[in-house]
C-alpha cells in the first residue's frame, strides 16, 4: 500500500509540474519577446567544406604611394609569378621564391616598392629613390638601371622593345634593352592612369574642368613622346581594326547618347571615320525612363555590351542592324545584377556583391554559384576556377562547370589583390600576407 501511495503522489507531481510548465514556458533568451531578434543564427551551410592545405605562406611588404589608399594599391596587385617564381617585396628587398615550396631563390636590391612586373625572363622593380631596375629571373643579377628617375611609379608597361612608366601623372618611355630614357610627354597637365600602348600609339587621358568637366583622349607618338591628337569625351580603346582605334563615347551634359555609340579614330589624326550605335534591347531613345547606356568591350572577334538585364554580343566589324545579337539574359535570375566578369570558360558573370550567377553561353541557361556566405571583396577566373575571396577573410575555390564549392581557405585578412596561378600552385595575396596551396585537380584547366 505505501507503493502505490508513492506512486500516487508522483504522478500527480509530475502532471502539477506539466501544468505550471504550460501556463510558464521556459523562455530560452529575453524574459520579454521584444527585446531579441533571431536571423541567421545557424553554423553556416558550408562550414565543414574542405580546408586548402597551405603549402607554405610568408609576409610581404604593403603597397605604399604618397596620397593614394593602400587598399586601393592592394586591389590591383602587390607580387608578379613566372618562370615557377613568385616575386615579391620584402623588407624593401626584392625576393624570387619557389611558387610550389616558399623557399627563396635569391634576393635583390633595398628599398625598393611596387609596381613591379614580370615578362620573358626579367623582373622590373622601382625604388623609393625612382630607379628602375631589370632583374635576371633566374639569377637575381642586374641587367640594367634606369638612367633617369621615375619618382612616384603608378604603373608599368611592356611593349615590344619599350618599357613604359607612369609616373607624377608623366609618361615616360625606357629602351627595354638598356634602360636609357627615350622621352617624358610634352603635355602640360597630369595624364591619368591606367594608360595603354596600341601599335604606335601611347594613349592616355585626363580631364578638363570648366562649366563641367570633360574628359579627353590623347594619343602620344611611340617613339618621340610628341601628342599626335586629341578627342574629347572618350574612354581608353577598345578594339584596333584595319588602322582605327573603336572607342566608346562618353555621356555629357549635353549629350547623353542613350544607346551604346562606338566610333572608328583614324589612329594617325584622331578623326571619326565611322559612328555605329547599338540598340539590343530596342529601347525608345526618347523615352525618359528607358535604360541608359550600356559599357562596351571587345573580346577575341565579338562586341559585348551590357544591358539593363545582362550582357548583348555582336561580332565585332559588323553592323548590328544586319546581324544576330547574342543575349545572356539574368532575368530569369533575379533582378538588380551587375555585370562581373566573363567571357570565360564558356560563362558570362553576374553579381549583387553576395551572391554570383552565371549564364551559359552554350545555351543561355542560367546557373547559381554556391558556397558563398559574406559580401565578397572580389573573384578571380583562373583554370575551371572561380576563386571567390569574401570580407570575413574565407577564399572559397568554386568549380566554375558544376557551380560547387570545392574548398576553402581561412585568412585573417578582409583585403585582398588578384589570385594568382603559378606552376600548379594558387598564390593568395591578402593584406602583408601571401599563401599558396595547390590548384585543385577538378579546377585545372585540360
Amino acid at each position: 500500500m505505501g507503493g502505490t501511495l508513492l506512486k500516487s503522489h508522483l504522478r500527480t507531481a509530475v502532471i502539477g509540474l506539466g501544468v505550471l510548465l504550460m501556463v510558464n514556458p521556459v523562455q530560452a533568451a529575453g524574459i520579454d519577446s521584444h527585446t531579441s531578434y533571431i536571423g541567421s543564427n545557424f553554423e553556416d551551410y558550408y562550414a565543414n567544406l574542405p580546408a586548402a592545405k597551405v603549402e607554405w605562406s610568408t609576409t610581404m611588404d604593403l603597397p605604399a604611394l604618397e596620397n593614394v589608399p593602400t587598399d586601393y594599391l592592394m586591389g590591383k596587385g602587390v607580387v608578379s609569378v613566372g618562370a615557377g617564381k613568385v616575386f615579391m617585396l620584402q623588407k624593401g628587398q626584392l625576393l624570387a621564391v619557389n611558387a610550389q615550396t616558399g623557399k627563396v631563390v635569391w634576393k635583390y636590391g633595398a628599398k625598393l616598392k611596387t609596381p613591379m612586373l614580370y615578362q620573358d625572363g626579367v623582373v622590373y622593380a622601382t625604388s623609393e629613390a625612382g630607379t628602375i631596375y631589370a632583374v635576371n629571373a633566374a639569377t637575381g643579377k642586374n641587367k640594367w638601371s634606369s638612367s633617369a628617375n621615375s619618382k612616384g611609379v603608378s604603373q608599368l608597361v611592356l611593349d615590344k622593345d619599350q618599357l613604359f612608366a607612369a609616373a607624377n601623372g608623366d609618361i615616360q618611355a625606357y629602351n627595354l634593352k638598356d634602360g636609357k630614357l627615350q622621352w617624358r610627354d610634352n603635355f602640360r597637365d597630369q595624364l591619368f592612369e591606367p594608360f595603354m600602348v596600341e601599335g604606335n600609339l601611347v594613349l592616355a587621358q585626363n580631364s578638363v574642368s570648366g562649366a563641367y568637366t570633360y574628359d579627353i583622349l590623347h594619343a602620344f607618338d611611340r617613339t618621340t613622346g610628341k601628342e599626335l591628337w586629341n578627342n574629347r569625351d572618350y574612354d581608353l580603346p577598345i578594339a584596333e581594326i584595319n588602322g582605327t582605334l573603336v572607342v566608346q563615347r562618353k555621356a555629357t551634359l549635353f549629350d547623353t547618347y542613350p544607346l551604346p555609340t562606338l566610333d572608328s579614330l583614324d589612329v594617325k589624326t584622331g578623326k571619326v571615320v565611322k559612328t555605329v550605335e547599338y540598340n539590343p534591347a530596342n529601347i525608345d531613345p526618347n523615352d525618359p525612363e528607358a535604360f541608359k547606356g550600356g559599357s562596351a568591350w571587345s573580346d577575341g572577334d565579338r562586341i559585348y555590351i551590357t544591358g539593363e538585364k545582362g550582357v548583348f554580343s555582336y561580332p565585332l566589324n559588323a553592323d548590328p542592324a544586319t546581324v544576330t545579337r547574342d543575349n545572356y539574359s539574368y532575368a530569369s535570375i533575379g533582378s538588380n545584377l551587375e555585370y562581373a566578369a566573363g567571357p570565360y570558360d564558356g560563362r558570362i558573370l553576374f553579381s549583387k556583391g553576395q551572391s554570383i550567377y552565371g549564364v551559359k553561353m552554350a545555351n543561355k541557361s542560367a546557373v547559381q554559384y554556391s558556397g558563398i556566405s559574406n559580401p565578397i571583396a572580389r573573384f578571380d577566373l583562373l583554370g575551371h576556377g572561380m576563386y571567390v575571396a569574401q570580407t570575413d577573410g574565407k577564399l572559397i575555390a568554386i568549380d566554375l562547370i558544376t557551380a560547387k564549392p570545392i574548398l576553402q581557405l581561412k585568412t585573417p585578412d578582409r583585403v585582398f589583390g588578384p589570385t594568382l596561378l603559378e606552376n600548379g600552385m594558387i598564390i593568395v595575396q591578402s593584406k602583408g600576407k601571401l599563401t599558396a596551396f595547390k590548384e585543385p585537380q577538378a579546377l585545372k584547366m585540360k
